[in-house]
């Protein structure tokens, strides 16, 4: 009895604490999209921004790591290249973001990012072989649905915003899929945070090098003339530094598409909040949008559990 109730008190535990990281990985995601897009739209200079959010993390990092709170190790040989790739993806993925952000509204953003579950289950059965259960395709498709009609319903919506919106939620299924590959398969032997602050720090000259052409680093000097933005870059930094370790620590715990479901979940949340801080024209059609996604989202949410008792 002791033994069983240890276990079970061992499951509470990681269930609990995969809460706590669901809440601030949630709790990230949605102000760092609402402050990315009030930066963008009074200082446009998007790679000064992300290079200083960038140091942030670095130096979050090694704050904690000189304070004993956590290890981080030296890049070995065949850790460098996986890393590398990772690095890229994600220069790639904030530029889709940041130009996504400064074409089309907050709503229509967090709409198209919706199909990033649909998206990584894909790439999911493609790299990691996973399975797809008709379930999950039904809330996805459901989830999908919503964000086609709200798209249609946006008249403020321009091309190369959704180009862009759409190119930004394949880059991050892809990428979610290949930290999840790196987190549980690639046999790296490194914690969340280690991956997160390396790939930062690989990713740095890259940026520094497309900083270069928006006039870094004199770009500096205008920001600092600016309080507000500087207080809200500053801020984002450490967002910026809790979303990227709390998204790999995610990933060592569950799957690459319940992470993006849980995505569209808080997502919601943003939606509401940014009605309040960027207005933008809502119609009815795209409510019942909105709201057909957030059905998709609880068609996963109550399978799930089912799903995962006929696994076993």
């Amino acid at each position: 009895m002791s033994a069983g109730k240890d276990i079970g008190n061992v499951g509470k535990g990681r269930h609990f604490w995969v809460l706590i990281l669901f809440l601030g990985h949630a709790s990230c995601s949605v102000f760092l999209i609402l402050v990315n897009k009030t930066i963008s739209m009074s200082f446009p200079f998007a790679w000064t921004v992300v290079a200083l959010q960038n140091t942030g993390t670095i130096l979050c990092s090694t704050f904690l790591h000189l304070y004993g709170k956590v290890i981080l190790r030296q890049l070995k040989p065949h850790q460098v290249l996986p890393l590398l790739i990772d690095a890229i993806l994600l220069v790639v993925v904030l530029l889709s973001s940041f130009k996504a952000l400064e074409e089309v509204s907050v709503p229509l953003y967090v709409v198209i990012r919706n199909t990033v579950p649909f998206l990584t289950a894909v790439c999911e059965r493609v790299a990691l072989k996973k399975p797809m259960d008709m379930m999950l395709i039904l809330a996805l498709l459901i989830t999908f649905l919503g964000t086609v009609l709200y798209s249609v319903t946006d008249f403020t919506i321009r091309y190369n915003g959704a180009i862009y919106a759409i190119s930004n939620a394949v880059l991050v299924a892809g990428m979610c899929t290949y930290e999840r590959y790196l987190m549980t398969s690639a046999n790296l032997g490194m914690s969340a945070i280690d991956i997160n602050f390396h790939r930062v720090v690989l990713s740095m000259p890259m940026i520094f090098a497309l900083g270069y052409f928006e006039g870094f680093p004199g770009t500096l000097l205008d920001l600092a003339a600016r309080r507000y933005e500087a207080a809200l870059v500053a801020s984002s930094a450490v967002a910026a530094f809790g979303i990227g370790t709390l998204l790999l620590a995610l990933q060592g715990e569950v799957s690459a598409t319940t992470i993006q479901v849980a995505n569209v979940a808080y997502k919601c949340a943003t939606t509401v909040v940014s009605r309040l801080t960027h207005p933008s024209e809502l119609t009815v059609a795209g409510v019942i949008g909105y709201c057909i996604c957030t059905s998709g989202v609880l068609t996963y949410t109550l399978t799930r559990g089912r799903a995962a008792k006929k696994d076993k």
